[in-house]
C-alpha cells in the first residue's frame, strides 16, 4: 500500500462541472502545478478538495469505477459530474480505504506559533497566530480568530460537520476562499468583490447555524426558519440549524444556491 492524496481539481478554463479526479503521492498542490504546466491551459488548476489515505492507488481505482459513466472523453481522470456528487464519492472512498492525518505544514523557525494544518481542512495556508480557543471560551472575543479556533469551540460531534460544510463552500468557487472572513465571535462570513456578507456560519457548541438570504428553494422538511427582523441581520433572512450529518446534506443545496446567485450577480 502507498500512502498519498486523492483529489478534485478544477480549471476555470474548462467546462462547468468538469473536474480532474485522481491521486498523487506528493501534495495535491504540487500535482495541480505540474498539470497546469503540462497542459498549457491559460489558467491554473485549483485544488478543490483532497484527502490523505492509506492506499492512494486503490482509492483512485475505486473512485474511477464509481464515476465511470461520468468520464469526460478519453481522458480517464476527467469527469463531467456535479461537484457535490464528486465530493460525496471521494469522501466515501477515503473513509472505506482509510484516512490518514494530514502532515503538518512546515513552519518557518521565526514563526513557531503559526497555526498548523489539520485533517479535513483544505485551506493549506498557515494562518497568523490567534487567540487560543480556551481564552475565547472565557468570553474574550477581541483579537484575531482562525477557523481552527471555531473548530475547537464546537463539540466533538459538530467539529466534522463544520469541516464538511466549509469544504463544500470553498469548493464551489475559488473566489469564496478569498472572501471568507473569520471573526472572533464564532462566526464565519462570506462575501465577494468587496460586497456585503451574503452567507454566515455561526458556530455553537452543539449546533451550527447557517444564515443566508431569503431562499426560493422548496423547504420540504421545513428546516429553514425566518430570522426575526429585530435581529438586524441585513441581507440574511433565513436560518438553518445543523446538528447532524443529515442536516448538512439537507442544507447544502440552499448554501450552494446562495453562493451561485451571489457569484452570478458579479459575472
Amino acid at each position: 500500500m502507498t500512502e498519498g492524496h486523492i483529489y478534485i481539481l478544477f480549471n476555470p478554463a474548462y467546462r462547468a462541472n468538469q473536474y480532474k479526479i485522481g491521486m498523487t503521492t506528493r501534495t495535491p498542490e504540487e500535482r495541480a502545478a505540474e498539470i497546469s504546466s503540462a497542459t498549457g491551459v491559460p489558467q491554473n488548476f485549483e485544488v478543490l478538495l483532497s484527502r490523505r489515505v492509506t492506499d492512494c492507488h486503490r482509492a483512485e481505482r475505486l473512485i474511477h469505477q464509481r464515476l465511470a459513466e461520468h468520464r469526460s472523453g478519453s481522458d480517464r481522470e476527467f469527469f463531467q459530474v456535479s461537484l457535490s456528487f464528486a465530493i460525496d464519492i471521494l469522501n466515501e472512498v477515503a473513509a472505506a480505504v482509510g484516512l490518514r492525518p494530514e502532515k503538518p505544514a512546515v513552519q518557518e523557525p521565526s514563526a513557531p506559533m503559526a497555526d498548523t494544518v489539520t485533517t479535513g481542512d483544505i485551506d493549506l495556508v498557515p494562518r497568523k497566530p490567534s487567540v487560543g480557543p480556551q481564552r475565547r471560551r472565557q468570553g474574550t472575543p477581541e483579537g484575531p480568530a482562525s477557523f481552527e479556533d471555531h473548530i475547537a469551540y464546537a463539540d466533538a460531534v459538530r467539529q466534522p460537520l463544520l469541516r464538511e460544510l466549509r469544504d463544500h463552500i470553498l469548493a464551489i468557487d475559488g473566489r469564496l476562499r478569498s472572501g471568507e472572513v473569520v471573526t472572533p465571535r464564532q462566526r464565519i462570513a462570506y462575501k465577494v468583490s468587496g460586497g456585503t456578507n451574503f452567507l454566515e456560519i455561526k458556530v455553537q457548541r452543539r449546533a451550527i447555524l447557517i444564515r443566508l438570504p431569503e431562499t426560493s428553494l422548496v423547504d420540504a422538511e421545513e428546516k429553514v426558519r425566518k430570522i426575526p427582523e429585530t435581529h438586524g441581520w441585513g441581507r440574511l433572512k433565513d436560518e438553518i440549524r445543523i446538528s447532524s450529518a443529515p442536516d448538512v446534506k439537507y442544507a447544502l443545496p440552499f448554501v450552494e444556491a446562495a453562493c451561485r446567485t451571489e457569484l452570478k450577480s458579479l459575472d
